[in-house]
């Protein structure tokens, strides 16, 4: 009888425990934070991974994008981090280029094996600032995919593939078959200091410009 009795209490004590801990969650989900890419799949690895399909509209896409990148474009200081990953497949056209700005604490990655399986016709692009050039253009990334260089709205900074940055902004395993400039040429001054580059394609060849 007296084990009886503790099972009993034991599976009482287990049953308020797991509704404490469900009623935890709960608010735990209600009080997490919203996502700068509402249209994008977050909810497996949380708010701030935004993962794109070539299925999804790409006016979605690029306004997800582009809330990013508003939110980072200053945040040199913050501690805001996104990675926006995309499938494999085409993004973007000749006709409607996608253009992907990475800011601070921002990495675009493809999900491919190669990176010729994520295409995107138009840019991903990290700039420099008027006042400083891309000197302080720190802690960014773009890695394994192919990007077909389509000129945008912002025609100085989207008719090649920029990349002018400075420390900590690795571009891997990128094909551009077009044209690439190391050189913020639209900002004054005009300088960037570092970068780093490796297994990568630049098949319209390439301006270092003001790099140290």
């Amino acid at each position: 009888m007296r084990r009886k009795v503790r099972f009993v209490v034991s599976a009482a004590l287990l049953g308020a425990a797991t509704l404490t801990a469900t009623a935890a969650g709960a608010e735990q989900a209600s009080a997490a934070p919203s996502s700068l890419c509402p249209d994008a799949v977050t909810a497996m690895f949380g708010p701030n991974v935004c993962v794109f399909t070539p299925s999804m509209a790409q006016t979605a896409i690029q306004n997800d994008v582009n809330a990013i990148y508003a939110a980072q474009v200053g945040n040199e200081m913050g501690t805001a981090r996104y990675a926006l990953l995309f499938e494999p497949g085409t993004y973007g056209s000749q006709a409607a280029p996608l253009d992907v700005p990475v800011g601070y604490y921002t990495e675009v990655d493809g999900l491919g094996q190669d990176p010729s399986d994520v295409v995107i016709n138009g840019g991903v692009t990290a700039t420099g600032q008027n006042g400083s050039g891309a000197l302080d253009t720190f802690w960014r990334s773009v890695s394994n995919l192919t990007i077909h260089v389509v000129q945008t709205s912002d025609a100085c900074h989207t008719g090649n593939e920029m990349w002018a940055v400075s420390q900590a902004a690795p571009m891997r395993r990128v094909d551009v078959k077009d044209y690439t400039t190391f050189m913020p040429y639209c900002e004054n001054p005009n300088y960037a200091s570092g970068g780093f580059v490796a297994d990568s394609k630049l098949e319209g060849g390439a301006l270092n410009g003001s790099q140290q």
